[in-house]
């Protein structure tokens, strides 16, 4: 009876210990599951961003109308657009320079039961701040029209990923935080169809002074 007595509290000891360090552990995979996924993220709307698109307008489809499953909405200067009807919509929206740009975004990446649109609720969210700005030097007061170096002033953008998780079903975010910088070379036209202005950078397209 001894020896069973002294098994069970060994038996308890360890329980005890390896239920203490349990959460531990589910917190470091859950850390390492949304950088994961984060990293995988940022890159591709840093590339969908750089790689622009056509000035058609927000009735035009595009190889990126999926991401109307995961980007819940985007907010341009303080200007609410919540489900973008499209991936046209989508791009041009984000695209829009000098000003203050915010998406909310579900991962698209992850389990497949959380893909295309699926358990919205309870999906992994991050926000997403966007800026996009002319390239700082030189200034335009001192474009020279024969100087190269202001041939890059008009055909080059700073553009700027700043992602934040996770999104709280109070809308609160937590710590987690990645930035994402690149050059984008190229012109960055407005559309001129109605509805909301949307923006697409044309990297085959130069503006020569």
């Amino acid at each position: 009876m001894i020896e069973i007595a002294i098994a069970i509290g060994v038996i308890g000891f360890a329980l005890v210990a390896i239920i203490g360090i349990l959460p531990v552990g589910l917190n470091v995979q859950r850390d390492t599951h949304e950088d994961v996924i984060i990293g995988q993220d940022g890159p591709f709307f840093l590339e969908a961003i750089r790689n622009g698109g056509s000035t058609l307008g927000p009735g035009t489809s595009t190889s990126l109308d999926f991401l109307t499953n995961y980007v819940d909405s985007i907010t341009v200067g303080g200007t609410p657009y919540n489900k973008p009807a499209n991936g046209q919509m989508i791009l041009g929206l984000l695209s829009t320079p000098r000003t203050s740009i915010s998406a909310q975004i579900r991962a698209l990446t992850g389990p497949a039961t959380e893909q295309s649109g699926s358990n919205s609720l309870t999906a992994f969210r991050y926000k997403m701040d966007v800026d996009i700005e002319p390239f700082s030097t030189p200034s335009p007061a001192s474009l020279d029209l024969t100087n190269e170096a202001s041939q890059l002033y008009v055909n080059l953008y700073e553009l700027r990923l700043k992602l934040s998780w996770p999104v709280r079903p109070n809308g609160a975010v937590g710590p987690g935080r990645q930035s994402y910088r690149t050059l984008v070379s190229g012109q960055l036209l407005e559309n001129t169809n109605n509805g909301p202005p949307l923006w697409f950078f044309q990297p085959n397209t130069y503006t020569n002074l």
